[in-house]
């Protein structure tokens, strides 16, 4: 069956002003209402890379690898081995049923703001907004929640089952904001604000696709020296299921997302910020100031049948409990997020054929989570652990900074120079100039060890950090190592623990790039006008090279051979680039190209 997608989107909204003396006070309301009508699953089977509508399998290094205390810890050459054998680690597919899913999503809010002129130099903004976000429903009925205590998935809206999956989503969810503008003089201001927003979080985004419309399935190994099956057996089939009161028995090897019952509590984020503006010489305005958000309560996933450091599959509580062995996703508020910075610019608009703006931000982008959105699977999933993801985000850059200009010659009719006409106007007049330059720290990355010593899938393991500080050789390329690859060591097989050191704690290269254009233009009679433009990106061709491993290294990957020769094997290496140039290209591009107006 081809995919089908029918969103239809709905927005009501209404606005009024109210003036009376130094007062402009603004209200209104805004209703949305979000439909997704979609064939053939497009998820993953919970921690099943890859298994999709026509399944999928994972190879790890556990069958291959030797099970002693103090044997070498599992590489890519065990994967493999174990993908020639024919011993997949974990195995899954997804099957919808029906083969059309829905889901209803609706959102209120009420707001009211008051502008109001205290004095000739200080304006006040103080308002609040109100907002109501129901749990999203089916198209004909409510949606499913796992019922944890008596292992029964709950359809909603079906039999005695409440349409609302016994979830109570608040009603008293305001968010204050304020803000003021003071110009101290008639060339110095001060700004600062301070508000609340709601997380508007659409709960429909994880529960879409739920058992038993989604029917997950996934095979684990039962620990991590062991294979989840036989490749030439193939994926165990699924038994679609009848939906009969609504309360429904779930397979114990299907992936389900839940909500907890009861009161949910949506999160918020707090934004505050307080800058200075000055103005300066030559028409510059230059500005600097705090900048802040506090992420509370942020939206997250928290596999709760997540199995124990050392205990395997047999360790999962919903393992011990029911037979349990799939993954059992909580979506609550469990993240949050902290970003601090010190933000600075200095602009020139456009004026006597020059403007450019310089800006430089430094700043700290910490998650709870570790990960750069909310809701993305966190390295750890045990519950009693959990605190190990708070890390750097994979978004951070300490130290950013951007300029950009353009400037036109100074030549030609209305210029400085060879403003007279002739042959020297005709060739230098109409030329301008722009260029952009940026330059940051570089991606934050994390060192990870063999998940053997763990004996918890769906963990990330961390590695050992064995010296008190990790220097940076700052090697490219194959065989040659960014940091030192000796500053750490895989946890040993036979102690069941996470490793030391932290997620995200060092740090790749840092990134430069100049994009230039020069651009002349022509103009050929009162109508009709001709621009040529000329523009290289990445001008010095400078390689922006990624973190090694792109995201993350493992230390179990280096091999030392009987002659003492290192083989890192991707450990410590850099071999790719961001692919953040224009259409993920890094090399140096030129692009020529002809305007014609009238």
């Amino acid at each position: 069956m081809p995919y089908y997608r029918s969103d239809p989107q709905w927005q009501y909204t209404a606005n009024a002003n109210w003036i009376k003396s130094k007062h402009n006070v603004r209200f209104g309301l805004d209703i949305s209402h979000q439909n997704l009508n979609h064939t053939q699953p497009e998820l993953s089977s919970g921690n099943c890379d890859g298994c999709g509508a026509q399944g999928g399998f994972t190879f790890g290094s556990g069958p291959t690898q030797i099970n002693a205390a103090g044997a070498p810890s599992g590489s890519a050459y065990n994967s493999y081995a174990t993908f020639l054998l024919g011993l997949p680690t974990q195995m899954g597919r997804i099957y919808m049923v029906p083969e059309v899913f829905t889901t209803r999503t609706w959102a209120h809010s009420l707001y009211v703001r008051d502008s109001w002129q205290v004095h000739r130099k200080l304006t006040l903004a103080i308002g609040t907004r109100w907002e109501y976000f129901p749990i999203p429903t089916r198209g004909d009925r409510g949606l499913e929640r796992y019922d944890m205590v008596n292992n029964k998935m709950l359809v909603c809206g079906i039999g005695s089952v409440p349409t609302d999956c016994g979830v109570n989503m608040s009603k008293t969810m305001f968010a204050p904001r304020f803000g003021l503008a003071w110009r101290v003089t008639e060339d110095f201001v001060v700004r600062a604000g301070y508000g609340i927003t709601n997380d508007p979080y659409n709960l429909a985004r994880p529960l879409r696709t739920n058992h038993p419309l989604l029917l997950g399935l996934i095979v684990p190994a039962p620990n991590s020296y062991r294979e989840a099956g036989k490749l030439s057996a193939g994926i165990p089939a699924i038994a679609t299921p009848s939906l009969g009161n609504g309360i429904i028995d779930v397979p114990g090897n299907i992936v389900v997302q839940t909500l907890a019952p009861d009161q949910f509590q949506r999160g918020y984020i707090q934004s505050w910020n307080l800058m200075v503006q000055h103005k300066l010489p030559w028409g510059f305005v230059g500005q600097a100031g705090y900048v802040a958000t506090r992420q509370v309560r942020a939206l997250g996933v928290m596999d709760l049948n997540a199995q124990r450091v050392g205990g395997g599959l047999a360790s999962a509580p919903f393992n011990k409990l029911f037979g349990r062995t799939a993954p059992t996703v909580l979506v609550g508020p469990i993240g949050g997020s902290h970003y601090d910075s010190l933000q600075v610019t200095m602009d020139r608009r456009f004026a006597h054929g020059f403007q450019t703006n310089v800006a430089y931000t430094y700043s700290k982008a910490i998650s709870n989570s570790g990960t750069n959105n909310s809701d993305d699977t966190p390295r750890v999933q045990i519950p009693e652990f959990y605190y190990l993801n708070r890390s750097l985000m994979g978004i951070d850059r300490p130290h950013n900074f951007h300029w950009s200009t353009v400037a036109e010659l100074p030549f030609g009719r209305g210029r400085q120079y060879l403003n007279s006409g002739g042959v020297g106007s005709l060739f230098a007049g109409g030329w301008q100039i722009n260029a952009i330059f940026t330059r940051q720290s570089g991606i934050p990355f994390s060192v990870t060890g063999s998940s053997s010593s763990l004996n918890a899938s769906g963990n990330t393991q961390r590695a050992d950090q064995i010296k008190p500080e990790v220097q940076y050789p700052g090697g490219i390329g194959p065989g040659q190592s960014w940091f030192d690859p000796f500053a750490f060591a895989s946890v040993p097989a036979d102690e069941h623990r996470f490793g030391t050191v932290g997620y995200n704690t060092l740090r790749g290269p840092r990134y430069s790039n100049l994009d230039l254009g020069i651009f002349r233009e022509f103009k050929v009679s009162e109508r009709f006008r001709v621009q040529f433009r000329a523009e290289a990106f990445n001008f010095t061709n400078t390689p922006h090279f990624n973190a090694p491993g792109s995201t993350g290294v493992n230390r179990a990957n280096m091999t030392i051979d009987k002659n003492g020769t290192v083989h890192l094997n991707g450990y410590s290496e850099i071999s790719t680039t961001r692919g953040t140039g224009r259409e993920g290209i890094d090399e140096r591009q030129f692009r020529f190209g002809l305007r014609f107006s009238f």
